[in-house]
């Protein structure tokens, strides 16, 4: 592991110390986990504005998020970006899943 330092606000600072005493861990381990759900949660904003600009696959998508087909297939539904999607779309989707 690598070591990083950052300035946080003592109001974060306290937040972390209040959850990691409900977790019963040490504030590390919960700013570590935070900032890799923060990362997933850039990813996946990144990406879904990708999809909805016909830049990116839904496959391309998901493997860019780490994230199983039918996973981001669900999150796309959630954030209301509109399927079915076009022949075209579909035979790119299609491509790539199978790596032509």
């Amino acid at each position: 592991m690598k070591t990083l330092s950052v300035r946080i606000d003592e109001k974060e600072d306290e937040e972390l110390d209040k959850i990691a005493k409900k977790l019963k861990t040490d504030k590390s381990t919960v700013a570590r986990q935070a900032i890799e759900l923060g990362i997933r949660e850039i990813k996946r904003k990144e990406a879904l504005e990708k999809v909805r600009m016909k830049e990116w696959t839904v496959w391309k998508a998901a493997e860019y998020c780490g994230e199983s087909y039918r996973s981001f297939l669900q999150f796309l539904r959630e954030s209301n970006v509109p399927f079915p999607i076009s022949t075209q779309e579909l035979e790119r989707e299609l491509n790539e899943s199978s790596g032509q």
